[in-house]
């Protein structure tokens, strides 16, 4: 069998439909279409049912999507075993992490890999927690930095990379305190700009001030740069991690107020599919994202937690 076509089917479910999937692989429709048919003629089934909406596994297509994951799974590794006799780890590696860890912690990480390792190829791109363990689960990722408090997802194995503190900050003409915690009243009758949804500290930070003041809406925001510039401008307050505003608090263009207690700790996590072959890339990779010291690891003694339950290749999270 072609696993062209495996590829396109499991595609097709996670984009959703058959354009869709044909505009992310770079194909064009007819060819998709056809690779869908080859696949229900050697199944001698329907593998998909069409609607309105796009479309859905039939009882014999979820089978097939299960099964196809492991085909092409190992079809990655005996590939790469083939290709293993280099000295050097090579090869591609795709790394998604949040916004500002891409800025502020991988910017100067990236180089360093290019120089130790030059045969691979690392991509990056951002991802929230669950668009990251989505990427993960339909392996469009192979490693996953996350931003957010104690994590257990089912089938991903974590690497503690550190605290993460994080800042409230206000303009520098702000009336409000500095000298205590600010209250959940005062946060929510100030105008809090948050993230979008699924950052794991502006999701709960909009839980606090929902608490307080079920009337208020924060604003969200799609990026750190603009919350920043907003915030800098005096139209309101945020908590964003503190790498990410520590020159424009040192400048004075920002200023630090204290958060109300209760807020859940941050920690950057390092996280990969249990139950996934990793290529010598990818762990080579792996073990510069997990080394003590390096531009994204916090100094601390490294724990590893690991759920080795089975992966469910179709699952969204």
């Amino acid at each position: 069998m072609d696993t062209r076509l495996l590829n396109s089917f499991l595609t097709v479910l996670r984009a959703g439909g058959i354009t869709a999937a044909a505009a992310e692989l770079g194909f064009v429709q007819s060819t998709v279409t056809t690779h869908i048919q080859a696949l229900e003629r050697l199944a001698g089934t329907p593998l998909l049912d069409r609607h309105p909406g796009g479309v859905s596994p039939t009882r014999a297509g979820s089978l097939l999507a299960e099964r196809a994951q492991q085909i092409l799974d190992l079809e990655d590794r005996m590939l790469t075993e083939l290709t293993d006799a280099a000295a050097e780890p090579a090869g591609p590696v795709r790394l998604c992490a949040p916004e500002s860890v891409c800025a502020y912690r991988l910017a100067p990480f990236l180089p360093e890999v290019r120089k130790k390792f030059p045969g691979i190829g690392l991509s990056l791109f951002a991802a929230g927690t669950r668009a990251a363990l989505t990427a993960l689960a339909e392996r469009r990722a192979d490693l996953a930095l996350i931003l957010g408090p104690s994590l257990n997802p089912p089938a991903v194995d974590l690497a503690d990379l550190g605290a993460q503190r994080l800042s409230l900050i206000a303009g520098a003409t702000t009336s409000l305190p500095r000298h205590r915690p600010l209250t959940s009243a005062e946060l929510a009758a100030a105008s809090v700009l948050l993230l979008e949804e699924g950052c794991a500290y502006s999701d709960e930070l909009a839980a606090l001030i929902s608490a307080a003041d079920p009337t208020t809406t924060p604003s969200r925001f799609g990026g750190i740069e603009t919350v920043k510039r907003c915030v800098a401008a005096g139209l309101g307050l945020a908590l964003l991690p503190m790498v990410t505003v520590a020159d424009e608090l040192a400048d004075g263009r920002l200023i630090e107020l204290q958060p109300p207690g209760g807020l859940t700790p941050q920690h950057l996590w390092l996280a990969w599919p249990s139950s996934r072959w990793r290529s010598p890339a990818v762990r080579a990779v792996h073990a510069a994202l997990n080394r003590p010291g390096s531009a994204v690891a916090s100094s601390r003694a490294g724990r590893m937690f690991v759920m080795p339950e089975k992966i469910d290749p179709v699952s969204r999270w």
